[in-house]
Order: structure tokens, then C-alpha cells, then sequence
């Protein structure tokens, strides 16, 4: 993105850079000084980890490569980093039987660091030796088309669409993060639901605003507040505080996309837009941690203990809600928890290298035997001793909120650096076929494949639980794909 602030505002620009390594270099003074196993594991995990942030925005990346790269820093080096040098230094998000060694901490650090090599090494050998975005785009769309005179139309008829799926989604409880469902819903029908709010709904959006750009040459302003508006609803209704992965991805998908269309918006294009973006995530994250504190469970952090919550339930209602949701700065500590915490990575390794007498390449394989039961823990939480961890079960049968190792820490459960070297390798080249694949069949929509590889990148990221059902995503992601392939080719007919 660099061209873009060079060219229009080079000290915005140069203060930006300054402040990130700013940040960097400190948090790294602060974690060196603090942390007490071997400085040199230390040095290099955060020479590798911190790489990732250069590899994710370097010239010919994928949006995939991009956004796995930002999720492991976040969920590595940046949580570690901070939870050692900015708290007490433990870990609350589940770690099993860590020991908190040095000796344990050196091989967590090893471990991670192998992970993100091969990550970061796979990502070059695509780039050099199978396939990268092209230079430029064209179009040659007609000006007068079926888009251009229905425009109003079908953002009308999309939003409407928007709010009843969102209606009927926080009505009947069909798909919401961490809760069961309340009522038997047909599969067909509840599993189109999820398609629609996790990235189908998304993807319609994605669609609209390519043939906009196609046809308009330009990129509406207006458009881009309805494709957030369609996030911030969807991830709403689902009680999901993720709204902003699916906004940061069409946003950088159309940056991207405008740079090789050769019709660059302006800065203030961007500014405004990610203002809307935290605006529109932070009253999302506000609305979803209010309704789950005080309709559903409570989360995890201090001023929401599950200790607390038992002495409140012989309150009357309105006392509840209002020494949960007391003062600002206790729901804002809530928001500052889960941007330290809640991140998946670092502690997924930690739990796993507790238990490194059972691990093994046997053990990998048996864990794709994991069959979901809503009443017991997961095979990761029972294996590694996480399974008093969430303790909303006590609370409310409803609840079903899982504690995930992430990808690296699985893949390790083979035992064996170079095992997890070679996986990760190839899910990572597998990854980014995928997303390329998204893009092609596509006719070159970037920001679809923006969404694509984010949703990739945020299923990696998030692996672990029932990875045998891994089938039905990137099922779901190919069905997808055609989908658009389809549509796109009944457009190219009508134009």
C-alpha cells in the first residue's frame, strides 16, 4: 500500500513506518528483558515472526499469504510478547500442563518459529515457481449495461435480502459463535445459512462492486459502506466479534483490485473507509460482548469471572446488567483483553509440547477421528487437560465454546519439526492454489479472492476442532467458487 501513501502523502507515510517499528523495537525490549529462557530462541522468533509482517505486504503476495501472515504474528509473537512483558505472564486463553520453564519455553518458541519458516518458504516457491497475480487487468465491458440501469435496484433488493437472513438468523438462533442450535432446523437450510453469513453474503457484495468498478471505472463510496454495513449485521446476528476480517478483506481486495485496473481511489477513500470499519467494529464487539454477558455467558476476562456471575444470579435482572456493564473503562478492559488475548497460536503450541510423550505421527492421524458431541469437551481439550477451561458449561447447556491449538500446534502433534515442516508447506501451497483458482474462475474479481484467502487464512489459524469436517469449508469454498464462475458467465451473456 506504500505507493498509494507515497504518492499522496509521504510523511503520513514515513510517520507510519516509524511508529510500527517503534512499537515493535519496544515490545521487543520489553519481551527480551522478560523473558528468561534462552535470549538467542528469543532473538530469532522475533526475527522470523516479525518478517511476517514484510512477507505479508511484500510486492507479488497473495491476499492469503497476507492474512495468515498478520493472524500468526498476532497469535505469536505479538501475544507472547505482550502477555510476558505486559502482564504476569500467564497465559489465560488454555495452555494444559505448560510448565512455564525455560526449558519448555525454548521448545515453544522452536516450535513456532519452524512453522512460520515453512509458511514463509512456501509462499517464495509459488511466487517463483508456479503462478502470481498479473501486472494489469482490462475490461471491455459495454457502457450501457444491466448493471448501470439497475444499480439502485439491486443494492436495495441486496440490503433487504441482509436483514432478513440477519432477522431470522437471531430470531430462531440458527448459526450463532459459541451456542447451540435451539431449534432442529433442516441441514440444507441451516447449512445455506451459515454459507450466507460467513462469507456468502460477503461474496454477493464482492461481485456487486467488481461489476461497478467494470462498468463505472470508478469505486462508490456508497457501496463500500453497504459491504460494511452487510459485515457488521451478519457478524452481529451471529454473536461473533470477527466483523472486521471479512471488512479488511473486501477493502484491500479493492485497493489491490484498483491498482491493477489502473483506477486508484484516494487516500481519503481509504481513510474514511477504515474509520468505518472500527467504528462499526467496535460498537459490533461492544453490542456482542453486552448480549452474551447478560443473555448468554460470560466471558473470560477479570471483570467477567464466572465467580462473579454465580454471585449475581439471585440479583434481580437490572442489578445484573448494570455491575456488568458498570463503567466504560470496564467494558473497554474487556475490549483490550480480547485484542492481547484471544489471538490463536502461541498457546496452542504450549498445551501440545505439555504432552510430548504421547505425540506422534499415529496420534496425528487419530486425532481426524474426533466426532462432534455437544455435551463433552473436544479431543484437544480432553488430550491436553484443557477440558475445565470453559466453565459457561456449568451455566448454561447451550453453550459450546471450543478452545482451538491452531495449525501449527496441530500438525505438531505428529512429534517430528520435520514432519510439521513438510505439512505446513504444502497446506500453505494447497492454500494459495485455491485462492489463485478463486480468482481465475472468477474473471480476475480480486476482491472475491481477497475474501477467499482470508477465509482460508482464518480457518488455518482457527484448525483443530473436528478436522476431519474440514472437507465441508473448502467443499463449501469450491461450490463457491463454480458459483461465481457461473454467475459471471450469465453476466458476460446479458452485457
Amino acid at each position: 500500500m506504500s505507493h498509494l501513501l507515497k504518492n499522496e502523502n509521504k510523511v503520513f507515510f514515513k510517520s507510519f513506518k516509524v511508529f510500527v517499528i517503534f512499537v515493535i523495537i519496544t515490545l521487543f525490549y520489553l519481551g527480551i528483558n522478560n523473558y528468561n529462557g534462552n535470549k538467542l530462541i528469543y532473538v530469532s522468533f522475533s526475527i522470523v515472526s516479525n518478517f511476517l509482517i514484510f512477507f505479508a505486504f511484500r510486492k507479488n503476495s497473495l491476499f492469503f499469504e497476507t492474512f495468515f501472515s498478520l493472524l500468526l504474528w498476532l497469535g505469536f509473537w505479538f501475544k507472547f510478547t505482550c502477555t510476558i512483558a505486559l502482564t504476569d505472564g500467564l497465559f489465560r486463553e488454555g495452555v494444559g500442563l505448560f510448565n512455564y520453564t525455560d526449558q519448555s519455553f525454548n521448545k515453544t518458541l522452536i516450535v513456532s518459529q519452524v512453522g512460520i519458516i515453512a509458511f514463509i518458504l512456501s509462499g517464495y516457491f509459488r511466487e517463483y515457481f508456479f503462478f502470481s497475480y498479473p501486472k494489469k487487468i482490462i475490461f471491455n465491458f459495454p457502457k450501457n449495461n444491466f448493471l448501470k440501469k439497475n444499480r439502485i435496484k439491486i443494492w436495495t433488493i441486496f440490503i433487504l435480502f441482509i436483514m432478513l437472513i440477519g432477522f431470522f438468523n437471531f430470531h430462531y438462533k440458527i448459526y450463532q459463535k459459541g451456542l447451540l442450535p435451539v431449534y432442529d432446523i433442516n441441514f440444507l437450510l441451516s447449512g445455506i445459512f451459515k454459507w450466507l453469513l460467513l462469507f456468502g453474503m460477503s461474496t454477493i457484495s464482492a461481485i456487486i462492486i467488481f461489476y461497478e468498478a467494470s462498468t463505472f471505472k470508478k469505486f462508490f463510496f456508497s457501496s463500500s459502506l453497504l459491504m460494511f454495513f452487510e459485515t457488521f449485521l451478519t457478524s452481529l446476528t451471529m454473536l461473533s466479534r470477527g466483523m472486521v476480517f471479512n471488512a479488511c478483506a473486501l477493502l484491500y481486495g479493492i485497493y489491490k483490485f484498483s491498482k491493477k485496473i489502473k483506477h486508484i481511489n484516494k487516500i481519503n477513500y481509504y481513510i474514511k473507509s477504515i474509520i468505518v470499519i472500527f467504528v462499526l467494529f467496535y460498537v459490533s464487539v461492544s453490542s456482542v460482548n453486552y448480549i452474551r454477558a447478560n443473555f448468554f455467558y460470560v466471558g473470560k476476562s477479570a471483570e467477567f469471572t464466572l465467580e462473579k456471575f454465580k454471585k449475581e444470579k439471585e440479583m434481580p435482572s437490572s442489578e445484573k446488567i448494570e455491575r456488568k456493564y458498570a463503567t466504560l473503562s470496564q467494558h473497554n478492559s474487556e475490549i483490550l483483553y480480547l485484542l492481547i488475548n484471544r489471538w490463536v497460536g502461541i498457546d496452542g503450541i504450549m498445551a501440545v509440547i505439555s504432552k510430548n510423550e504421547i505425540l506422534s505421527p499415529i496420534f496425528l492421524i487419530n486425532s481426524f477421528k474426533e466426532r462432534a458431541d455437544p455435551k463433552k469437551p473436544t479431543f484437544y481439550e480432553l488430550t491436553f487437560n484443557l477440558e475445565n477451561f470453559d466453565s459457561s458449561y456449568e451455566i448454561y447447556s447451550n453453550v459450546k465454546g471450543n478452545t482451538l491449538p491452531g495449525i501449527i500446534a496441530f500438525l505438531f502433534y505428529g512429534g517430528s519439526y520435520y514432519l510439521l515442516f513438510i505439512l505446513m508447506f504444502f497446506i500453505s501451497l494447497i492454500a494459495s492454489l485455491i485462492e489463485y483458482c478463486s480468482f481465475k474462475f472468477s474473471y480476475n474479481n480480486m476482491i472475491f479472492s481477497a475474501l477467499i484467502g482470508q477465509v482460508i487464512a482464518f480457518r488455518l489459524i482457527h484448525f483443530g476442532y473436528l478436522p476431519h469436517q474440514s472437507y465441508l469449508l473448502f467443499g463449501t469454498i469450491i461450490i463457491t467458487i463454480f458459483l461465481v464462475f457461473l454467475v459471471n458467465s450469465f453476466f458476460k451473456k446479458i452485457y
